[in-house]
């Protein structure tokens, strides 16, 4: 009986003792802080548009009576692209020289009439009242002379407005117009008919929409490469050229437009083709990284949380007033890592970042060669029963001073530094 009750104290001594070892601190899953290269690219996807397409126009209304080109004729500057039926202008035309000739003829009489009477008033033969008469006559015929000039002037241009031709080099991108077809002259800016549009193909432009956040990354005049659907093995050689400051927002996502120019003298590339722009942003070279995953905001404090059993609002609590939203204000937030200490603790530190490729990120400050950050991502699919302990560093303290997007201390905090452990 004895041996019986001895045997059942030790097995309980037993799984009482694996039962605690069961519950010491698990060790957790991180990564090294290392350092290496980072290509950062910037991808998207967009259609082909030709640069400043000039619509063409007639000054001249009526019927199109000859129209050499068609889409996709190349021509040069000044070529013949239409012709407006010419024969109500030409006529107008012919009308201000009549005008004209008969005008000037009206002045050379007059001149001949004043020089007679200048000398008929030298000897007094006509009154001085008579020969002013002629010097209104003579003003007149000049004033209509210059009228008839002018009127000339219009008619005739009035005429080169009904030859159409083409302002610039380049390729016909669009004909709406046909032979036979009444058009409206152009009057205003935006009247009259469209004839067609041309553009110089020589170089065209790739519009795509980048999202915000890769906005940090890009800037123009960055190199970029080109692929369309239509020729899989070859890239083109595109420059970042515009950066659109209007936003536009698809799905709740907010985009910038983005403009890539091209160099397209072979011709290959053309109106309305698909294709991917990639935007050599960056080519970092043997600088400190981390894993993306193993970095989050100061708004993000959830998974942390949960790892290591402590309160959303304590944590929150604990941190600086500008990097989280208290008291109905919003703060700007940071960027934090979790960093494993020597002594099997946790320490919450306050980093800054570089560009990132997705995959991973340029540390600026915060961390050094050799630290191992917690795999954040990893953690909630293994929390551990007993949680390890946490401190925030001094530098995210409530209550710490610091210059506006800085790091204030890039060395774990300890508690003689102020170093705060939040308790389960």
């Amino acid at each position: 009986m004895f041996n019986r009750c001895l045997l059942l104290v030790v097995a309980t001594v037993a799984l009482t003792a694996c039962k605690d070892e069961s519950k010491k601190v698990v060790q957790l899953p991180t990564v090294a802080v290392s350092r290496g290269d980072i290509n950062v690219r910037v991808q998207a996807t967009g259609v082909v548009e030709p640069i400043d397409p000039v619509d063409i126009k007639s000054k001249a209304g009526g019927t199109v009576v000859q129209e050499p080109v068609e889409v996709g004729s190349v021509v040069k500057a000044g070529a013949l692209l239409a012709q407006i039926d010419p024969r109500d202008v030409r006529n107008m035309f012919e009308q201000a020289m009549a005008d004209d000739v008969v005008s000037a003829m009206s002045l050379d009489k007059a001149m001949r009439d004043r020089a007679r009477k200048d000398s008929l008033l030298k000897y007094k033969v006509i009154s001085q009242s008579s020969y002013d008469s002629t010097k209104t006559i003579v003003a007149a015929a000049v004033s209509d002379m210059i009228s008839k000039r002018a009127t000339l002037d219009i008619r005739r241009q009035g005429l080169e407005d009904a030859t159409v031709r083409s302002p610039i080099g380049g390729t016909i991108v669009n004909r709406p117009v046909t032979q036979g077809q009444v058009v409206t002259a152009a009057t205003a800016a935006n009247g009259g008919t469209t004839l067609m549009s041309i553009a110089d193909l020589g170089r065209v432009r790739m519009r795509v929409t980048i999202d915000e956040v890769e906005m940090g990354n890009i800037r123009v005049g960055l190199p970029a490469s080109v692929s369309v659907d239509a020729f899989r093995d070859r890239t083109f050689e595109g420059v970042l050229e515009k950066i659109e400051p209007q936003a536009v927002v698809t799905q709740g996502v907010t985009f910038f437009p983005v403009m890539v120019s091209i160099s397209n003298k072979e011709g290959l590339l053309m109106p309305g083709m698909n294709g991917e722009v990639t935007v050599n942003a960056a080519d970092l070279k043997n600088v400190v990284q981390v894993p993306i995953d193993a970095i989050r905001a100061t708004n993000e404090l959830a998974p942390v949380a949960r790892m290591f059993s402590v309160p959303v609002d304590t944590l929150s609590n604990q941190l600086r007033r500008d990097l989280v939203s208290v008291e109905g204000k919003t703060g700007i937030p940071g960027r934090y890592a979790v960093v494993e200490l020597p002594n099997n603790t946790y320490e919450m530190r306050l980093v800054r970042l570089g560009p990132s490729d997705l995959k991973v990120v340029q540390v600026l400050d915060g961390l050094k060669e050799g630290d191992k950050v917690l795999s954040l991502g990893a953690v909630l699919a293994n929390r551990p029963e007993v949680p390890p302990k946490l401190q925030i560093a001094a530098n995210m303290q409530r209550g710490a001073t610091t210059q506006a997007g800085e790091v204030a201390s890039t060395k774990p905090a300890s508690k003689s530094a102020g170093s705060k452990t939040a308790k389960p």
